[in-house]
């Protein structure tokens, strides 16, 4: 019985070794089954990865084709489609500049009202071409071209005419200089005397509407006289000067390198006038600075100017806070004739409110004495608006001018004038 037994429990151990022996030949047959069928689709795998790295490349390929196809198209286009502007020297460099400055005038005389569409005084129609040479570092010389073209000006245009289309063209720049760095500049030609512009140094970024020459908006409308019932023979214009020394004019000029910010200039005209200026720039801390002033004597040039003294100073914050003023003195020829004078004061602000670009406004007062006839004293009072359409070289401007004039034995009605209109520059 014990050995039937023991065999018994034999036969059972080699039952169980058996089942677990086939058990595990068939989980082994089971894994490699398993195993040949993963193996199968990862060489599918390579094969489609191969596949599309070949598609990828070809398409690198067919990119880099025609990328070079382009390049050589836009080097030959390049090649045959020059600058608009060239320089007929090779050593010279050529920039073509110039503006439209078109508007739109309401005035109001005290009796009548009308519109005129005009070009902008303030900052006239230009073109104008400069040229530069530079054979190093230490010297450079070049040529400025530039005329002015206005239909209607602002300043011209009146009740009894309000189309003014004859002037043609008018130089405005016909000059060569030589820029010795260290040495300073010399000029020669027709362009700006040393004392140009002394009167008008403004910050404020509303000029193109409103500055110290406050006749350029509306200067050819003549006063209304209510003594007799009729517009008078007196225009903005003869009552108001703003004394800007010597202007435009054949001249030879010289400007000295800057010291600290400070620049000294002086020039000689062509029949025996000249003048000499100082003018200075600098920004400190929060503040930017500009500042002129001027000597100028008209010498044979003019019949009843003598000599005059006048300048500006300017004052820009960071904040956009700004302030200007102007004031100028002048000996008149003649016997009896009294010295004539202004000042002239604006306030503004500068901001960015809106996407476009800066919004500039601005407030101003000027008061001119005698500058037609003894006695007189014009007054105005000036607001100003300018956009900033930055991306579009574009300036959007608004600004009203109120006129008085105070004359001896005489009554003239108050001018009242509002100007619109946009300045494009390229």
């Amino acid at each position: 019985m014990k050995w039937r037994g023991w065999r018994m429990y034999s036969m059972l151990c080699a039952v169980a070794f058996v089942f677990c022996f086939a058990t595990a030949l068939s989980a082994s047959a089971a894994d490699k089954e398993t195993l040949d069928r993963l193996e199968k689709i990862i060489k599918q795998q390579q094969v489609q990865i191969e596949a599309q790295q070949k598609a990828l490349e070809q398409l690198q390929g067919q990119v880099a084709a025609l990328k070079g196809q382009t390049d050589a198209a836009t080097v030959k286009a390049a090649a045959d489609s020059p600058a608009a502007v060239t320089a007929g020297n090779p050593k010279g460099k050529v920039k073509l500049y110039g503006q439209v400055n078109k508007a739109v005038l309401f005035s109001d005389d005290g009796d009548n009202s009308d519109v005129y569409l005009v070009d902008n005084d303030n900052s006239s129609t230009r073109v104008g071409l400069e040229g530069t040479i530079e054979p190093n570092e230490k010297y450079a010389i070049g040529t400025r071209i530039e005329v002015e073209y206005q239909t209607n000006p602002s300043n011209l245009v009146s009740q009894e005419d309000k189309r003014v289309d004859d002037i043609g063209l008018e130089k405005r720049h016909l000059d060569l200089w030589l820029d010795a760095n260290a040495f300073g500049k010399f000029s020669l030609g027709w362009g700006s005397t040393a004392s140009d512009g002394t009167s008008e140094m403004d910050l404020s970024g509303t000029s193109i509407v409103g500055y110290s020459s406050v006749a350029d908006m509306a200067g050819g409308q003549r006063f209304y006289n209510k003594n007799t019932g009729a517009l008078s023979n007196t225009p903005i214009f003869s009552v108001y000067g703003n004394m800007d020394g010597l202007g435009r004019d054949e001249r030879i000029r010289y400007d000295s390198p800057s010291f600290s910010g400070f620049v000294g200039s002086a020039s000689y005209i062509t029949d025996g006038g000249g003048d000499f200026a100082v003018r200075y720039t600098s920004q400190m801390d929060a503040f930017k600075l500009a500042a002129a002033v001027a000597y100028a004597n008209p010498g044979s040039s003019s019949d009843v100017i003598d000599d005059q003294l006048a300048g500006s100073v300017s004052v820009l914050h960071d904040s956009g806070f700004n302030g200007t003023f102007a004031m100028g003195s002048r000996d008149n020829k003649g016997a009896g004739r009294d010295d004539s004078g202004f000042f002239y004061t604006k306030f503004g602000y500068r901001g960015r409110w809106c996407p476009l670009g800066v919004t500039s406004l601005s407030a101003d007062y000027g008061r001119y004495s005698d500058i037609s006839n003894n006695g007189d004293d014009a007054d105005t009072i000036g607001f100003q608006m300018v956009q900033d359409l930055q991306e579009w070289g574009t300036e959007a401007y608004l600004g009203y001018r109120f006129h008085k004039l105070d004359r001896n034995g005489t009554d003239y009605d108050n001018i009242n004038a509002v100007m619109t209109g946009m300045r494009v520059k390229f």
